[in-house]
C-alpha cells in the first residue's frame, strides 16, 4: 500500500496503473492517518476518501474508482466522497461523484447533515451554486429541524446568509 500512496502522492499516473493492475493492491484497506503525530490511536480511513482529503489529482481518482474503488461507498459515520470533496472545497470530486450517480441531495451521515447544509456552513459558494443546480433544497432540514441557513448563522458567514436570504 505504501507504494501506492506515493504514486499518488507524487500524481504518478503510470505507476498507479502497474500497482492496480498487478492485483496485489487491495482497494479495501483503510488509510492509517496521525501516525506522524505518535497519537494512541490514529484513525483509519478509507482509500477514497484518503485520496480527495490528501488531494490526489481527478486522474489519479478516476484510475482508482476504474480499478474498483467503490465512490459510494460510505465510512461508519456515514460520511462519503461528496462530504470529504465540499470539505476539501474539491468541486472536480462532487463533479466525478455526480456522473457516478451519487445524490448531491440527500445525506448518509447520521446526522442528517446534507451535502447543501455543509457546503453553506464552509462558506463556499461555487459548491453551494452546483448543488443548487443538481436540485439540492437549500430549506430541507435535518434530523434536528436545522436548515443551511440555520448551520450559516451559526458560523457567522455574512456573505452565504446573504446569498441564501436572497434565494427566497
Amino acid at each position: 500500500m505504501h507504494r501506492l500512496l506515493e504514486a499518488l502522492k507524487h500524481d504518478n499516473l503510470v505507476s498507479l496503473r502497474k500497482l492496480l493492475s498487478s492485483g496485489e493492491i487491495d482497494l479495501t484497506q483503510e488509510i492509517e492517518v496521525g501516525s506522524e503525530y505518535e497519537l494512541d490511536e490514529p484513525d483509519e480511513i478509507p482509500l477514497l476518501l484518503y485520496a480527495i482529503q490528501y488531494h490526489a489529482s481527478l486522474d489519479a481518482i478516476e484510475i482508482l474508482v476504474d480499478a474498483g474503488l467503490d465512490i459510494t461507498e460510505v465510512n461508519r459515520e456515514g460520511l462519503g466522497a461528496i462530504d470529504i470533496a465540499i470539505k476539501y472545497g474539491r468541486i472536480d470530486v462532487l463533479k466525478l461523484c455526480y456522473t457516478h450517480g451519487v445524490s448531491m441531495i440527500e445525506s448518509r451521515r447520521k446526522s442528517g447533515i446534507t451535502p447543501i447544509m455543509l457546503a453553506s456552513s464552509l462558506n463556499d459558494h461555487t459548491i453551494v451554486k452546483y448543488l443548487l443546480d443538481k436540485g439540492a433544497d437549500i430549506h430541507a432540514p435535518d434530523k434536528y429541524g436545522m436548515r443551511a441557513i440555520d448551520y450559516v448563522k451559526r458560523m457567522g458567514h455574512k456573505s452565504m446568509l446573504e446569498f441564501i436570504e436572497n434565494l427566497k
